[in-house]
């Protein structure tokens, strides 16, 4: 069963992360990462100015790409996820991942159990 749960401000930043792996650009973000263009302008200016992401001008619109330090950042937040998923196994089971063309982040929420109780 897949199903949209509310992201927390760590998913939407490890999805914005995942994005950046590619350069896209702020439309591209707000698309592929389901936000509207305030809340991505906010966690954008916000991964900009903690040195996550970097800007560059490519022929036209603005692209966002991942500095060392976000590469650095998103590794630690990929063994969290792996470290806890564990722990969620019985409730939710979440695999987000980048696409294989590299631009779409693909985000799975299922139950392992009809009950979530168990």
């Amino acid at each position: 069963m897949t199903s949209q749960l509310r992201r927390d401000a760590t998913r939407v930043i490890f999805e914005i992360l995942i994005l950046s792996k590619s350069g896209p650009s702020k439309t591209h973000i707000i698309f592929k990462a389901n936000l509207s263009f305030r809340l991505a302008e906010k966690y954008v200016h916000f991964l900009v100015e903690k040195k996550l992401l970097r800007e560059e001008e490519l022929r036209g619109p603005t692209h966002y790409f991942l500095t060392e330090r976000g590469e650095r950042f998103l590794r630690h937040l990929e063994e969290v996820e792996k470290e806890l998923a564990d722990f969620f196994v019985k409730d939710v089971f979440t695999d987000t991942r980048l696409s294989p063309n590299g631009r779409t982040i693909v985000t799975n929420y299922r139950r392992s159990s009809p009950n979530p109780i168990d």
